[in-house]
């Protein structure tokens, strides 16, 4: 057999191997759900619990922004039990740190500069409890919607990352960072 042969399959089983506890690997304690939501008054309120593991506050302390997809929609009942969408509503949030001025921003990526959706905070644990009560404007059409219920879903962006830690995002558990569905009757706010 040929050396290069030789080699890739001792390299395969290491790197198989590797990639297998990459992904098998449980998580530091981190956490990320819904505790409750509610739509009133033209807002949503929402209260997370958010506990981020270790690689993330590592990335974010070095630079690394992390962008979150918050989307809420209006649902009625429809066909065969299921639900049929009225009004969807979707909101980004963006977690920042800058070293030179030892601050942290939560921000809305989407909004012009000068927006007033920028907050800066001193501490990281601050900027952490602002993103886990969110408070935000609903749309008039959202607003208007006869829901029966309202589902809320909040993802970390894995495609927002730089593009060098997009492919270990993919592997590493660590980024794979979402709320899941959390539904709710929009009279009572309770799950």
């Amino acid at each position: 057999m040929r050396p290069w042969k030789k080699l890739i399959n001792i390299l395969f089983p290491i790197a198989f191997g590797a990639l297998a506890v990459a992904c098998a690997r449980t998580d530091d304690g981190a956490r990320f759900s819904v505790r409750e939501a509610a739509v009133a008054d033209g807002m949503l309120s929402a209260q997370l619990d958010w506990r981020p593991s270790e690689a993330l506050l590592d990335g974010l302390d070095h630079g690394i922004p992390l962008v979150f997809d918050i989307r809420l929609s209006a649902q009625a009942p429809g066909k065969f039990g299921l639900h049929a969408d009225l009004a969807e509503q979707r909101w980004r949030r963006e977690l920042r740190y800058f070293p030179l001025t030892r601050q942290y921003q939560l921000r809305d990526p989407d909004l012009v500069r000068g927006g007033t959706q920028t907050r800066s905070y001193a501490v990281r644990a601050l900027v952490i409890a602002a993103l886990a009560d969110l408070r935000l404007p609903l749309d008039p059409a959202l607003a208007a919607a006869s829901a029966q219920r309202y589902v809320l879903r909040i993802d970390l962006e894995r495609d927002a990352l730089p593009g060098a830690l997009r492919l270990p995002a993919l592997i590493d558990a660590d980024w794979h960072l979402s709320t899941g569905n959390y539904a709710w009757q929009a009279r009572s706010g309770a799950r």
